[in-house]
Parts: structure tokens; sequence; C-alpha cells
């Protein structure tokens, strides 16, 4: 007895120790592959980032940032602010020409610290020079904030990519290899938003190939949506109250705060004290108002090992009542199924399926119209154009010197009759609000239903009565379930 409680204690002992000297490593890979795709808000992503993680003390020695071209002197950055165009001009492109690219310009990037540029090379040396120093029980969290394509293979559709700098990419694939090249007892926690980033869900898998099993490597990941389709969010303004991208909300969830700085509710679901990762995934799913359908390591699991059979009584249904699939969710999933009814005004047991429906319906319903209706904004600019040409008839051609002078030594005249125009207030209302956007609010029904069908394949993979996966699933759970700051 004397011995066996010296040998729990010797191994509590042990565990302690090496918790304690236990380390985080962040790496983030951030950027476009060339200064035309490199959008300011790529940077600025990486810098809300580390203020976050720095507000919240997590960043040690061991915090390196791998960024566009690196530390090379040139203009790598696109940047565009509208604002710093006069406003004259500014309204002679709006009625007169096109606001695209107004703004538009290039400058050095300004993230501090960069250890080197994204090239495949630069991610491959950093796990062969500083990943394999890490130890057991080391976390390594990667925030990918770059661009992203589709898989070049048709029979891998999974092996999306990374795009890095100089037209260069990381593939899925080559990126377990990397992982794979961790010492064992590391665990990952990926963090990535380039679009057809549900494609390296699948790095959970050896060799990211189901049919290999799950890796022996603790990986989680939180991806701003699945592989087929484009992520929100790369743009070149400057305006960053403007953004609306999964890690916004992802990384604002965990720090208590936005962008912009200011407190925000914080996701406690479970009501713990703390938020946890699947709870800032859970947050962002039901916050961020985008095209995007996020993904997390758990559910892309299930996808795999769990299934809906009608056939077999024992196994729920995808169409189960509301009730019963709220009764088995999680709080994290509680939390989305409830904020997105509210959002969607879903209501009643029959939601699940309604929401459905509402995802298959109306497909194709504008798709025989051979001519799309303009919009009322629309409408209005011809007429404040065409009252302006009656003016100056000269501004038929913007680059004839009565435009030029309207822009320059005349420019407050020109505003003052555009302002004062008595359709002007009403397009300028229409055109700074955003209008209902219908593949926004049909995903936000593709979530729901998303949600609703993880909590019952969690359900089924228990009933399958296979203790293995069963035993893999809960430890994927319980890794979405972490910290920042471990609560042990």
């Amino acid at each position: 007895m004397r011995r066996s409680l010296r040998w729990l204690l010797s191994c509590w002992l042990l565990g302690c120790c090496s918790f304690a000297t236990a380390e985080d490593f962040f790496l983030t890979i951030g950027g476009g592959y060339s200064p035309s795709g490199n959008q300011a808000s790529l940077e600025n992503n990486v810098l809300f980032s580390q203020r976050a993680l720095s507000e919240q003390g997590v960043l040690g020695d061991h915090n390196d940032i791998y960024f566009s071209d690196g530390d090379a002197v040139g203009k790598d950055l696109q940047v565009m602010d509208p604002n710093s165009v006069p406003k004259a001009n500014r309204l002679m492109a709006e009625f007169f020409g096109s606001r695209d690219s107004l703004g538009l310009s290039y400058r050095n990037h300004s993230v501090p610290n960069v250890k080197g540029s994204t090239e495949p090379e630069n991610i491959r040396s950093w796990f062969r020079d500083v990943g394999v120093t890490m130890q057991s029980g080391d976390r390594l969290y990667v925030y990918v904030t770059a661009h992203g394509s589709r898989s070049s293979d048709r029979q891998s559709p999974y092996d999306t990519t990374i795009a890095t700098w100089n037209n260069s990419s990381i593939r899925m694939t080559e990126f377990v290899e990397m992982l794979d090249g961790l010492p064992k007892g590391v665990d990952v926690v990926a963090i990535m938003v380039q679009c057809h980033a549900g494609g390296f869900a699948r790095f959970i898998f050896d060799g990211g190939d189901p049919d290999q099993g799950l890796s022996q490597q603790n990986r989680i990941g939180f991806f701003a949506t699945v592989h087929d389709r484009p992520a929100s969010g790369c743009t070149p303004a400057v305006d960053e109250a403007s953004y609306v991208e999964y890690s916004t909300y992802f990384w604002a969830a965990l720090s208590g705060r936005n962008r912009s700085g200011r407190l925000i509710e914080r996701p406690d679901y479970d009501g713990n004290g703390v938020v946890s990762f699947d709870e800032a995934h859970a947050y962002t799913v039901i916050t961020a108002d985008t095209i995007d359908l996020p993904v997390m390591s758990s559910g892309e699991f299930l996808s795999i090992h769990s299934h809906f059979d009608e056939d077999n009584p024992d196994l729920l249904r995808n169409d189960e009542s509301y009730a019963l699939i709220l009764d088995l969710a999680t709080p994290s999933q509680r939390a989305m199924l409830e904020g997105l009814s509210e959002q969607l005004n879903l209501s009643g047991d029959e939601r699940i399926n309604a929401a459905w429906k509402t995802t298959q319906s109306d497909r194709d319903r504008n798709s025989n119209r051979r001519r799309r209706r303009s919009s009322p904004e629309d409408g209005l600019r011809r007429r404040i154009t065409r009252d302006l040409e009656r003016k100056w008839p000269e501004l038929a051609n913007v680059l004839n010197p009565i435009a030029i002078e309207l822009m320059t030594n005349r420019q407050e005249e020109f505003i003052d009759v555009v302002e004062n125009h008595p359709d002007y207030p009403r397009f300028r209302e229409l055109t700074d609000t955003r209008e209902s956007d219908e593949a926004k609010t049909k995903v936000k029904y593709e979530r729901f239903v998303r949600i609703a069908d993880n909590v019952a394949l969690a359900e089924n993979l228990r009933r399958l009565g296979d203790e293995l996966l069963v035993a893999q699933y809960e430890a994927i759970v319980a890794g979405e379930a972490g910290t920042l700051k471990s609560t042990n």
C-alpha cells in the first residue's frame, strides 16, 4: 500500500514538474504572396493577435513571426485610404468614374520583429531549428492569416494551400510533414483564416489522411471556413472598424477586447470564469457577419467517423427535435444554437429541419433572370450625375480643364453643389448603410444546421460503440476546451 502511494506521489510530482516547465511557442504565418496580394488587413491581423496575446500575458521568448517578404526593404503592402484623397476627387469619382482603388497605395509593412519571409523553406527551417527544441508538454500555437487556394488535385480536395511569399505555397500535407517532425508529446493548436482553410482541418490525421487514423500528436484547430469556399476578410482598407473576418472575433473573445480596444462581454458560456478556445469559436460563429462557414477539429472528426442512418433505429436522425438536440449540446453548442435561432427568428421544435430547407431553397431563384434589377442608389446616382452635367456640360469628360478646376481651385464650389443636391442625403444614406446580404444570411442557416448535426453525430458516435473512436473524439473535445492560460 505504501509502495503504491509512493509510486502515485512520484508520478504526480513528475507530472507537476513536467507541467511547470512546459512552455508555449507561437508561430505566426501572415501576409500575401506578392505586393498586390498583401493587403493591409493581413498586417493588422498580425498586430491585433500580438496585442491580444500580449495583454493576456502569454507571449514569452518563443514568439516567431513570418510575414510577407520578411525584413526586406521595399513597398510590399497594399493599403487603401479613400479619405486620403481630396473630397472633390472622391465625389468626381463617385458620379463620373469609379471609386474602385481610390486611395490605393503601397508601403513597406510595419510588423515588428519579423523573423523572415513566409517562403516555405523558412517555415521548414523553423520546424528544423526551433520546433525540434520543444519538449513534451509544450504547446505550439500556429496562427495563419494569409491567402489560400483550393487543392490542385481533384483526387485530394482537402489538400488545400497557404499562399506564401514569392507566389509559393504550403499544402496541407506538407504542413502535416512539418508537424510530424516535432518531438513526441508536443500539442498543437492552429487558428487559420485563409480561404479554403478547412482543408487543414484534416491535419489531425496521419498524413492528413483519415484512412491512416488519428495522429499520435494532439492537434486541434479552428478554421475560418470549409475546404471548398473562400473566406472573408482580405482588404487593403486601413479602417480596422470595417474588418469582419474570423480571427477578429476569435482573438477578441479570448482577450475580452475588440480591435478598437473596447471591452466585449466575455463569452464564458459554461460559467467557469475563463474563455476556452471552443467558446471563442462559438462567439465567432454567433457574431461574425461574414460568408464563412467555420470548422473545428471535432466536427471534422465526426464527419469521418460518425453518420446518420435512417434504417438504424438506435441512431439519431438529422431531423431530430430541437429540444432533444439542445439537451445533448455542450454549453458552447447551446449558445450557438440559441444565438443563431434568435438572429434568424427560428422557433419551434422543427426549426432544424426548417433551417435546412432554407439552405436548400432559392438556390437558383435568380439564375434565370436576364437582367439584374439596379439598386435604389444606382438610380439616385444617375439622377445626380445628370443634373451635374446639366450645370457643367464639360463633365462629360473628366479630363476636361473645367473638371480639373472643379477638383482643384474650384473644389469648394463643386462640393457645395453636390452636397446640396436634393437626392444626395438619401444617396449617401443608402451607400453608407450595408444592405442585407443574402449570402451572409444563408450561411448562418448553414452554421445552425452544421452545429445541430454535430450534436447528433457526437451522440451517434457514442451509440455506435467504438470505444477507441469515442476516446479519440473526447480527447479532441478536451483540447478544444483548453485555454490560453492553463487552469491547472
